[in-house]
């Protein structure tokens, strides 16, 4: 028996008694995955048998609708001091996923001075670090020693999401400097912070995209990053773990769109029905379809050329299936580039010339070997040139082509993901054709 069986078994005897002895020896985060197979009405039994600080904790790792019924369905009293105690960008994300009548409902919930935090951060798209911050840091004014700093700390620290950077701010609430705690425990008592304060602190604008906030953490190694508005006055916090949810979200996100899949990031794909599946495919099944009706077009204008070589048919398959392979390969390599930084679209014709160049070793050895195969197979060598030749320039081309379309879809402001899966392959497929008919035609001349 499983751990959510066990769960449940014990639920449904009403034995809390046990269940309480029971859930002690999971971990919060495993109990939240529990919940996911419970039933509401299970979930809300399990849920009154923990303890506050477990709590908290699982509220805030359960999906946005089951910690709505929760919050909703216990005492309002208890309710609100959850709300107090968890996070407040979690509160801002979860408020952010509610309807409006929901979204009044669970503010009715908190204290005024909590409702005050929150719509600052409500205010912010949540794809910005403004959305995803914390205001839940600790700052410090550059005139405090370190002995004052750290008697202040633990008053302070109950409340701070992390305790491991101390910011240091001007009179303004200008961001100046970073310490660390280490540096802070080693440091002499009567030294003011401002002499060992670091100065070159890494931070971002309130208004910048989620996924750069992601990519400086990652870069540099960081457990927070800074949030500063345009006057460089310190904000909030983006922390570690919320980075890491940033880059599950924008990957599934990407992998969506790059296969035409695309879904609303907020909506569990366990309870999307097979008709808003199909529906969201659906435009990128009809570019598909409308693509290869002018590769039929394509063919159908080579008619006479594949009459007197019908072997040309035979070729068709590969020809396609290959560009198409390559281009895919190139644009999925070009979108996580993108996504992560490696990749600069200051200079398109740079990337593409980069990736034109593997596809001309692709191309290369894979034309020699397939010149060969229909040679050996049909024993026409001009037949095996035309199919070599036209493999070699559509594999050059497919590299090239699947590095230009999302870089420059991304330089236009648009997101790479969604122009680099059906339409790529679909405009490849119709190339291709084109060029391996107009190959035959000029080297056979047909």
């Amino acid at each position: 028996m499983n751990g959510v069986e066990e769960i449940r078994d014990i639920l449904g005897k009403e034995d809390y008694t046990k269940l309480k002895s029971v859930i002690h020896k999971y971990h919060p985060v495993d109990i939240a995955e529990f919940f996911e197979e419970l039933s509401p009405k299970e979930s809300l039994n399990l849920f009154k048998i923990l303890d506050f600080e477990d709590a908290i904790q699982v509220l805030e790792e359960v999906d946005s609708d089951k910690k709505y019924f929760i919050l909703t369905n216990i005492e309002a009293n208890y309710a609100s001091k959850l709300l107090a105690e968890m996070s407040s960008d979690d509160v801002a994300d979860f408020l952010g996923d509610l309807k409006e009548e929901e979204k009044k409902q669970i503010l009715s919930l908190m204290e005024e001075s909590a409702k005050l935090d929150l719509k600052d951060l409500l205010a912010y798209d949540k794809n910005t670090a403004g959305g995803r911050m914390t205001t839940e840091y600790i700052a410090f004014s550059k005139d405090l020693k370190a002995k004052d700093v750290l008697n202040k700390l633990a008053e302070l620290a109950p409340d701070a999401e992390t305790i491991y950077y101390l910011y240091v701010v001007d009179s303004e609430g200008r961001l100046a400097g970073v310490i660390s705690l280490r540096d802070l425990i080693l440091a002499p008592e009567q030294t003011p912070i401002e002499d060992f304060m670091k100065t070159d602190v890494k931070k971002v604008n309130v208004m910048s995209h989620q996924e750069e906030v992601a990519r400086l953490i990652k870069k540099y190694g960081l457990l927070a990053l800074p949030v500063v508005d345009d006057n460089d006055v310190l904000l909030g916090i983006v922390t570690v773990d919320d980075a890491m949810m940033v880059v599950e979200e924008e990957t599934t996100e990407d992998i969506l769109k790059f296969s035409g899949s695309d879904v609303d990031e907020k909506i569990d794909l366990k309870q999307i029905s097979p008709w808003i599946r199909a529906k969201r495919r659906l435009p990128w099944i009809l570019v598909a379809i409308i693509g290869e009706i002018f590769s039929g077009r394509v063919i159908n204008g080579f008619s006479a050329t594949l009459q007197t070589i019908v072997a040309l048919s035979f070729f068709i398959p590969v020809i396609m299936d290959m560009g198409g392979n390559v281009g895919t390969q190139s644009a999925a390599i070009v979108v996580r580039g993108l996504a992560t930084g490696e990749i600069d679209t200051a200079s398109i014709i740079k990337n593409v010339l980069r990736e034109a160049a593997v596809g001309i070793i692709l191309g290369i050895i894979n034309g020699i070997l397939v010149t060969a195969i229909t040679y050996f197979w049909q024993g026409k060598v001009l037949l095996g040139l035309v199919v070599g030749i036209a493999m070699a320039f559509n594999l050059t081309l497919a590299a090239a082509l699947g590095t230009f379309i999302p870089l420059l879809w991304h330089k236009f402001g648009h997101d790479p993901a969604v122009a680099s899966g059906p339409f790529v392959t679909t405009l490849l497929d119709i190339i291709g054709l084109f060029v391996y008919f107009s190959t035959a035609t000029w080297i056979l001349n047909l």
